[in-house]
């Protein structure tokens, strides 16, 4: 219980004294690497091995336990990387010792499910130290291995709870914090400084790498996830650059992991990049709780929401086309928010008016898809088109916005509720989107709020092609 010296009060002291030297398996595949280079030993340099060793968590972490855990002189050093380790104990003798570990699939043979989910965690992990080691380098951090190793244990918690649930009935429940278990295996405090809990008095450098597994944690569930905007500005901040300019390294990391590391052991990081080709998967809703019967409430399916407007926003990033840029709008509007009817109105060259050009969901037949509306009169369509703005009309203020239209309208769109807002591209007004829910369910406040984030992504959109440039 040396290990231990004063625990926090909320520390899981059990469970940290179970793994405090109980040993680990190692993955299959680091075992037969490791024997594949003790075959030409004496051609294998510490940095070889160094590289086969840290792509397994658990495997890193026996190895750096092993070392720091041994009798040592006062003047000893602490050893924070595995080359160091490698130096100290020789090629050669460090492969037999690691060699002998027994087999993480071995030890949960009867346990595929879990084997699949401990190497689900131990590829995200692997993908989390490589974009911690990637922005550390960027404030040009004197110890890139300690950046790299420390988030390559950050989930080594849930690891072990894992491994134990299957493998040890004995075993205590729960865990705890992964810098408590660094501090109970004994390895050194800048390991496990990494991995506190965000504080006022973190230095830059710890603060960068508490936002940086954030934000990995986060990806792993969707890029629309609240938190990763947060984690975004926090990073941003440290590194004295724009958000943008993080969120453009950590796509670009994304999809070197994704190329680049086998994807055997789960979903690749990029798996959850906007607008990365194959079907998403949908969370699986909750069951709804038993009560009263009351009215159903207005639903927007965000996940479908949430992608199609990402796909808007990176078309314009990629300079798409305007034809496509007003596909991937409409889909956002249909299948996003559940819109039946929808038009983009441009303006007529040429002449003060707009005309209806991209219809969907409107009959061949429907006088919508002959709009023609003049812009002389002032009328609320004229106002729309002064500033980027919108409306939605609806019960509570049909009767002040009504009389406010142009001549024609309700002959040509019908009589139902609408929003409708102005896109421009730069300052320029270009045309009106209309959208409207015929036949189906009232709108809401939700739906019209979403309805002005699609305009304005279909304004700056149509503004990143290349052709408003030139």
């Amino acid at each position: 219980m040396d290990n231990l010296a004063h625990p926090a009060a909320t520390s899981n002291v059990a469970w940290l004294a179970y793994w405090a030297r109980r040993g680990l398996p190692v993955l299959q595949s680091s075992r037969e690497q490791l024997l594949l280079a003790l075959r030409r030993a004496d051609r294998v340099s510490p940095s070889d091995l160094a590289d086969i060793v840290l792509k397994d968590p658990l495997l890193t972490a026996q190895a750096l336990r092993y070392i720091n855990q041994r009798q040592k002189s006062s003047l000893a050093a602490d050893i924070t990387t595995i080359n160091g380790i490698v130096m100290l104990m020789g090629v050669a003798p460090f492969i037999e010792h690691f060699t002998r570990l027994p087999v993480l699939e071995d030890v949960l043979q009867g346990h595929p499910r879990t084997i699949a989910r401990i190497h689900k965690c131990i590829a995200d992990t692997r993908f989390t130290a490589k974009m911690a080691r990637e922005f550390a380098g960027e404030r040009y951090d004197a110890h890139l291995d300690e950046i790299f190793i420390s988030a390559l244990l950050s989930r080594m918690p849930e690891i072990l709870e894992l491994l134990a649930h299957d493998s040890d009935p004995t075993a205590p429940h729960g865990r705890d914090q992964a810098h408590a278990l660094l501090a109970a295996w004994s390895l050194p405090q800048s390991l496990s400084a990494l991995l506190s809990q965000e504080t006022e008095s973190m230095l830059p450098r710890q603060s960068l790498q508490y936002a940086t597994l954030q934000l990995a944690h986060l990806l792993d569930r969707g890029w629309w996830q609240p938190g990763v905007a947060e984690a975004l500005h926090a990073m941003a901040e440290i590194l004295n650059t724009s958000v943008d300019d993080v969120w453009q390294r950590t796509n670009r990391l994304m999809l070197q992991y994704a190329r680049n590391e086998p994807q055997k052991q789960g979903w690749p990081a990029a798996r959850w990049l906007p607008m990365l080709p194959g079907e998403w998967p949908v969370p699986p809703a909750p069951a709804p709780a038993a009560q009263a019967a009351v009215p159903a409430p207005v639903l927007i399916t965000k996940d479908i929401l949430a992608e199609r407007m990402q796909a808007l926003h990176l078309a314009g990033t990629q300079g798409a086309p305007a034809n496509q840029i007003m596909t991937l709008a409409v889909r956002a509007l249909a299948e996003g928010l559940g819109m039946r009817r929808i038009l983009f109105a441009l303006l007529v060259a040429g002449e003060n008016a707009v005309k209806a050009r991209f219809a969907h969901g409107i009959e061949p037949s429907d006088p919508a898809r002959q709009l023609h509306i003049k812009l002389d009169e002032p009328h609320l369509l004229t106002r729309l088109m002064l500033k980027q703005q919108s409306i939605w009309l609806n019960s509570g203020n049909a009767e002040s916005l009504e009389p406010m239209l142009p001549a024609g309208f309700r002959d040509q769109v019908g009589k139902e509720e609408f929003c409708a807002m102005s896109i421009f591209v730069g300052d320029k007004a270009v045309g009106i989107i209309y959208a409207d829910r015929q036949g189906g369910d009232h709108l809401a406040d939700t739906h019209y709020q979403h309805f002005k984030q699609i305009g304005l992504l279909t304004s700056r959109a149509l503004s990143h092609h290349p052709a408003q440039h030139r």
